[in-house]
């Protein structure tokens, strides 16, 4: 090898290292993410995630959190499940347009659930909380409260009552309130009547 052979390897190589460098910066940090676009990204770059976060709107006060979609859903909460959901909604004066709904889970990601991943949404979805940053947060289905609230409790044993809920990183509480899903609701209707009366003390809070 010449010198000009040399110094023309020697280029290529310091491009391809500066290449490597930009990438490198490109990738997300999840504490430092500020968009919900942010964080998709970043699941699109870990996971292949090719979804929204957030279904409705972004900058309601309210913020339902599902547990988990089933893979062949087209939204958050679908089928007879996601019409008994609307007509909950409807019920308090409001519908998806009004509301921030997620899934603990994404859509789209219900088949993963190795630990690195688990541990990966988890702060995925307390800064999803952060950047969206709601003033209620109602979470429905007990696999969202284990992985959300870090306990065993059910949603029987948890419904009926406001409670504080700030992430590790929010120092101002959101106020949070289980709310049966709608799955169970089908198959026990005899819960329907706690359902109500949960719905209308959401809408009192909301100013309804």
């Amino acid at each position: 090898m010449n010198l000009n052979e040399y110094k023309i390897q020697e280029t290529k190589s310091e491009i391809n290292a500066l290449v490597t460098q930009k990438n490198i910066s490109l990738k997300i940090d999840l504490n430092s993410a500020k968009t919900l676009e942010e964080l998709e990204k970043y699941l699109s770059e870990n996971f292949n995630f090719n979804s929204k976060l957030i279904e409705g709107s972004i900058n309601s006060k309210i913020l339902f959190f599902f547990g988990k979609c089933n893979d062949i859903d087209k939204k958050i909460i679908d089928g007879n499940a996601g019409e008994l959901f609307d007509k909950m909604l409807s019920s308090i004066n409001l519908d998806r347009s009004k509301i921030s709904l997620a899934s603990y889970i994404p859509k789209g990601l219900e088949n993963l659930d190795d630990d690195e991943f688990l541990n990966k949404v988890q702060l995925v979805n307390y800064r999803l909380i952060e950047i969206v940053n709601p003033k209620f947060i109602i979470i429905m289905s007990n696999f969202c409260i284990k992985m959300l609230l870090a306990t065993d409790l059910s949603s029987m044993s948890l419904r009926g009552k406001w409670f504080d809920f700030n992430t590790p990183n929010d120092f101002t509480p959101k106020k949070c309130r289980v709310l049966y899903e709608p799955e169970i609701l089908i198959n026990n209707k005899e819960l329907k009547k706690d359902t109500w009366e949960d719905l209308k003390e959401i809408r009192k809070q909301l100013g309804g």
